[in-house]
């Protein structure tokens, strides 16, 4: 724990239909909610943009219950979490990641992160490498990118349009936004049946979660320019997962990039493949989280 840093403390639990069993913790300035299921060697699962801990329930959680503790928790802003202030920065984004380590693992923990949050998963293991046994990173965000993000989201930011915005325009837009958006993570794959009323989408669309997610976005391209130069500091093993017909975060620019930059990983590009391969084939996932403990184990006894 970073001296002069409080402990953190985790709250009563919390009696949820969507999230039972989950609890709080409150510290460092953030009050995330959180989610802990099996034993063993901890796993942190941080979720992507639009999203929270929800979206590794269908099967990501399914997947890899036997091999350790998952840990799960919505990020600043997002599902049942408390915004941060300044939380479109990728050090606060990692600062919330390392208060759920600290509080909720018994030491190290692998790292299993999607989309913009594997740009929180590289950031975690630069700050705080003391807090990461390896990283298993799914269509992460990486590097800048040519262009930017989408304009709602710009607006979504804004502190005094993006209110206005988020309460009585994207409401009604919010059905059709979800299915778009859905069909293009998963294109050329289909959307599962289900799916959307699994992960709870509509959470996504809570004002205070479009403002985080806009903050976070509009943020993302400037963070990663400053972080990427960095990244051959991760001395971690470091497992790749992507599709190679993901339409949403370019597998070239990204995740081909940092398997040349990294000193240890193991790339796997799934055919035909979206912005969700883990979704399409878990099996992969749960290869590649094998792989990184195998390796990240003998260093355990070293730290």
């Amino acid at each position: 724990m970073t001296a002069g840093m409080s402990r953190p403390t985790v709250g009563a639990q919390a009696s949820s239909r969507h999230d039972p069993g989950a609890g709080y913790i409150v510290g460092a300035g953030f009050r995330l909610h959180t989610d802990a299921v099996g034993s063993g060697a901890p796993i942190l699962l941080i979720h992507g943009a639009s999203s929270d801990k929800a979206v590794f329930r269908p099967t990501v959680i399914p997947a890899l219950r036997g091999l350790g503790r998952l840990i799960s928790y919505d990020r600043p802003g997002m599902g049942a979490s408390d915004p941060a202030q300044a939380d479109g920065r990728l050090g606060v984004q990692a600062a919330a990641a390392a208060l759920v380590v600290e509080a909720l693992a018994s030491g190290p923990a692998l790292i299993v992160a999607h989309s913009y949050g594997g740009a929180v998963a590289l950031r975690l293991a630069l700050d705080r490498p003391d807090l990461v046994n390896g990283l298993v990173l799914v269509a992460p965000v990486a590097y800048p990118w040519p262009g930017g993000v989408a304009w709602h989201n710009h607006v979504s930011a804004a502190p005094v349009v993006g209110a206005v915005f988020n309460r009585l325009v994207v409401p009604i837009v919010a059905r059709s936004a979800s299915e778009a958006g859905l069909a293009e993570a998963f294109a050329p794959q289909q959307i599962p049946p289900e799916y959307s009323r699994a992960i709870g989408v509509e959470r996504a669309f809570q004002p205070k979660s479009l403002a985080a997610n806009g903050r976070a976005l509009t943020a993302l391209k400037s963070e990663v320019s400053s972080q990427a130069p960095r990244y051959r500091e991760i001395k971690h093993p470091v497992g790749l997962l992507a599709g190679d017909a993901d339409a949403v975060v370019s597998t070239q620019i990204h995740t081909s990039r940092l398997d040349e930059t990294l000193p240890l990983t193991r790339l796997d590009i799934v055919q035909d493949g979206g912005h969700l391969p883990h979704e399409i084939e878990p099996h992969r996932l749960v290869s590649l989280v094998e792989w990184a403990m195998s390796i990240a184990a003998p260093q355990v006894g070293l730290r």
